[in-house]
Order: structure tokens, then C-alpha cells, then sequence
């Protein structure tokens, strides 16, 4: 018997994947991925190329159609990396690469021209958050002050979404998600800003039209250069972390469930229903809003950005081997029991990172353990910020992507944030949301609720130990007075002097 199936391409910032998730359980039948160069031309820029990103995608789609059998293809469906940009001319050409979030093209702009013209309480109304430099506009003014013979010959100011769909023939359209990542869209009112528009000195049809993240956008009997075994509806998809909330039951908007999806940033978040700015209620919380995937649906979103690239960097530097063995070693030796000394700060951004407490008889393995703690203390973080946004009981955190892979980790989340954790079964949450979505529109189920009874399984429950949880909880105190005395953040809290006193800080 064949396996009704949906197939996921989910772009990544280092990699594609494509996954064909079996819609009776969410489990991933087959799978091939592919990586791109990441290319700085310059100091301080970060591109990829975008016919490496697609040729990369259509090697994938290739493999596994090849590799599929007894499989029922019910439609493709996509997952984006966000925040980034690149220019088209009229014809469909791109004149630069993919621009990603990083690329430091815009931070004067986002620093001085924007709030010049928008206080970031206008900023968050319109968009429902504040103006940064990974924002696109920074970046599109940018190119119009230095680059102005690129900025006249762009007709259009696509995302990687808007290029994969014209590398599909189709119409280079946005999903309410990612186009609300541009950080140009009226997430109240749905449409392109005009103030920023009028700003930037461009159109709203350079940016193109919007619609709902399950739209189908039509069909495809090829991916590229790849004859498909069906003619396959296309559903247009959104960005990974908000199709990830429906991979980690986030997106049952009446239930008390926080999703932490992991990866390069750690995203903790939900989706709320009806418009939601959560920027604008309590700005000093840092959970953002902007248009949820479904219609009447709102994205509320924390992040670390430097998560994994903390992990990464920890293990290159200081243990010097980066190998899947060398990972599995230091997490057999990890022990979180909440009596370490330690505290790491990795706010790595503008190095700001520090140590503090280090002695001579400290050892690798306690380092280790000092930095996925500071970890899961910047997630808790966050997750508080959820639990006012939400103004309900969480409940759970429900948890997947890389991280997940730990139980030790999964268990500090528990001590940490004083709540059960729940693993989920396939970490892919991202391609897996995007299928439960896409399950849906194409009527294997009546609805996110019964797709995500079927797709969505709990591999392991973690709850607090509460012996552990109090020690944790008197740590996470005094590793907040240790990361906001170093940043001057103002802190009520009465442990500062314990924190700091007597001991050098690195």
C-alpha cells in the first residue's frame, strides 16, 4: 500500500533539505540534503549565491524521487531561512547574490537613518518590531546611497521564497511570514508600509504581492530540470521558525504550549490567534509579532541569535574538534546538577562574552557545562517573556530541532524553566510543520487540530527534579547579576554582590 506523503524543501542558511513526511504519523521517509558556499566578497558580507541555493534544492528533489517507493505524493510545500535579500531587474535576473541577515550592509542605516525618520515605537506598530540591521530596508537603503546603479535597475526585491517560486514558473509571490521578515509589511493591516515604502523611495509592486501561507500557488509536474511522478500542487510555505511553531503543537493557538525550536538561533515562540503586537505591549520583554501563517493568526517570537554558532565556536576553540564523537563525549562527561561555580556570558554579538569564576582547577568539562547552561538561562529568558505575552498558564515547552537531540539538555530545560519539556519524536519540526500545513490544504485532514493528532508524537517527557530545580533557580539569579552588570542593564536583584564580589571577571 502506498503512504500518502507531502514533500518538504526546506531551505536552510547552510543547506537544503528535502523530506517526504508520511502525513499518517509525521515521520520522515526519505531524505537527502545538499549544502551551498556561504561567500563574503567583502569584509563583513554574507551571500549566497542564488542559483547554487536552487541547483542545490533540484540535486535533493532529484535524489529522493529517486530514491522514493509505495509513496503517494500529495503536494510540495517549502521552509525558508529569513531576512534576507536580493535584487532582480526587470527580466527576472538577479544583479546580486542572496543577502543574508548578517551582512552588515545596512547597520549604519539601521543605526542613524531609520530612527531618524521612525522612533521604534512607530516601528513596532507597524511592524512589530523594532528596525535592526538584518532588516531589509537598512539594507535596501543601503544599496540606494552606495550601490544607486543597482537600486535604479531593480524592478523587484525578491526573498529566497520569491526566487525558488519563479525558478518554479510561477509568480514570485510572498507568504504572509515572509514577508512580514522584511520588516516593510503592516502586520495590522496587511499590506506594504507605506510610510517606510514612501522612506526608501520604492513600490509596493517591487516587493510583491502577499498571500496566506497555505495558498496554493499551482501546480508543477517538474522541479526544475526533474520530471516529478505526479503533477503535484504547489503550497507556497512559509519561514522555518513559524511552520516549525505547528512542528512542536505551537500552533494550536487554544492550548498553554510554548515551541523552542533550535538551530543557529534558539527560537522560543507561539502562535496567537488574532492580531497580536507584542512588541508594542511590553517592548522591554523582546517578544516580537507579525502575521501568523493562517489567516487571523499572529507569530510571538523570542530569539538568541548566537546559539549554536556559541556551541560551534566552543567546541573549535576551546576543544579544538568539532566531530560528531567529540559533541557525544563532552555531553557522556556533562553533569548539571546545579552546583557548578561557573558563569558564562555568551553574548557573543559585539563581543560581550565573559567568563566568570575561572580557577586553575577548573576543568573543560565544568566550562562546558557553565556555557550550555548560560544557554538554557537566555532561553528561560525568553520563555518568560512568552508566558506574560500570553497571559496564560504555559503548561509545557515543547522542543525540536538540533539541540533536541540531547536528553541532558532536554532535562536542564526542565530545572531551568521550572516546567515539563516534551521532545518531539521527528526534530525536524520545520519540514514536519510545513507538511502538517500542507496536510491540510490538500484535504487529508479536516484541520490542524486532527493533522496534528496524527503527525505530532512525543518522544520523551522531561519534568523538573525539584532538588535540582532550586539550586538552578538561585544560579539563574546570580548569573543574570553577572550578565547585567557587565552590559550596566539595571537589575533588581539582591544577589549582585555574591555574583561579582572577590572573584575576577573575565
Amino acid at each position: 500500500m502506498k503512504r500518502d506523503s507531502i514533500l518538504v524543501v526546506d531551505f536552510g542558511t547552510s543547506n537544503v533539505h528535502v523530506n517526504v513526511v508520511d502525513v499518517r504519523d509525521g515521520q520522515i521517509l526519505y531524505s537527502r540534503s545538499r549544502r551551498y558556499r556561504m561567500i563574503s566578497p567583502e569584509d563583513g558580507y554574507t551571500e549566497i549565491n542564488p542559483r547554487e541555493l536552487w541547483h542545490a534544492s533540484e540535486q535533493c528533489v532529484k535524489e529522493v524521487i529517486s530514491d522514493m517507493e509505495a509513496v503517494e505524493l500529495h503536494g510540495i510545500t517549502f521552509s525558508y531561512f529569513g531576512d534576507n535579500l536580493m535584487l532582480v531587474d526587470s527580466n527576472g535576473e538577479p544583479l546580486t547574490n542572496i543577502i543574508l541577515a548578517f551582512d552588515v550592509r545596512g547597520a549604519r542605516e539601521a543605526a542613524e537613518d531609520f530612527p531618524r525618520r521612525f522612533t521604534d515605537e512607530e516601528f513596532i506598530r507597524i511592524t512589530g518590531s523594532t528596525c535592526v540591521p538584518f532588516c531589509t530596508g537598512p539594507k535596501i537603503l543601503w544599496f540606494k546611497k552606495y550601490r544607486k546603479d543597482l537600486f535604479e535597475k531593480a524592478a523587484h526585491f525578491y526573498t529566497n521564497q520569491q526566487w525558488v517560486n519563479q525558478c518554479l514558473g510561477l509568480e514570485p509571490l510572498n507568504d504572509y511570514t515572509m514577508a512580514c521578515r522584511k520588516m516593510l509589511y503592516d502586520s495590522k493591516n496587511r499590506e506594504w508600509s507605506k510610510p517606510i515604502l514612501s522612506f526608501l523611495g520604492i513600490r509596493a509592486g517591487q516587493l510583491g504581492e502577499v498571500v496566506p501561507s497555505t495558498d496554493m500557488i499551482g501546480h508543477i509536474d517538474r522541479y526544475g530540470e526533474v520530471i516529478l511522478p505526479f503533477t503535484l500542487p504547489v503550497i507556497i510555505g512559509s519561514h522555518d521558525c513559524d511552520c516549525g511553531m505547528y512542528g512542536v503543537r505551537a500552533g494550536l493557538t487554544d492550548e498553554g504550549v510554548v515551541g523552542d525550536i533550535t538551530g543557529t538561533y534558539d527560537h522560543l515562540g507561539f502562535i496567537a490567534r488574532g492580531y497580536v503586537n507584542a512588541g508594542e505591549e511590553m517592548l522591554e520583554e523582546q517578544i516580537f509579532s507579525y502575521c501568523g501563517p493562517l489567516e487571523d493568526t499572529s507569530v510571538c517570537l523570542g530569539a538568541f541569535p548566537t546559539s549554536g554558532a556559541v556551541l560551534e565556536w566552543f567546541m573549535r576553540e576551546i576543544i579544538g574538534d568539532c566531530s560528531q564523537q567529540s559533541y557525544d563525549r563532552m555531553w557522556d562527561r556533562a553533569m548539571f546538577d546545579g552546583r557548578g561555580t561557573l558563569l558564562f556570558d555568551p553574548n557573543f554579538s559585539g563581543n560581550q562574552g565573559g567568563l566568570h569564576g575561572l580557577g586553575l582547577t577548573k576543568t573543560r568539562e565544568e566550562l562546558f557545562e557553565a556555557m550550555i547552561e548560560s544557554l538554557t538561562f537566555e532561553a528561560r529568558r525568553i520563555l518568560e517573556g512568552c508566558r506574560k505575552i500570553k497571559k496564560e498558564d504555559v503548561s509545557k515547552v515543547c522542543v525540536g530541532g538540533g539541540a533536541a537531540r540531547s536528553g541532558k539538555w532536554m532535562q536542564l530545560r526542565a530545572d531551568v524553566w521550572g516546567c515539563r519539556v516534551e521532545r518531539m519524536e521527528n526534530i525536524e519540526v520545520s519540514s514536519l510543520g510545513a507538511a502538517v500545513l500542507a496536510a491540510v490544504k490538500t484535504g487529508l485532514y479536516p484541520g490542524i487540530r486532527e493533522a496534528s493528532v496524527h503527525m505530532l508524537r512525543i518522544r520523551d517527557v522531561y519534568e523538573p527534579v525539584p532538588a535540582v530545580r532550586e539550586r538552578y533557580e538561585e544560579k539563574y539569579r546570580e548569573y543574570m547579576a553577572f550578565v547585567q552588570s557587565r552590559t550596566g542593564e539595571d537589575l533588581e536583584c539582591d544577589v549582585l554582590g555574591k555574583a561579582v564580589s572577590g572573584k575576577a571577571v573575565l
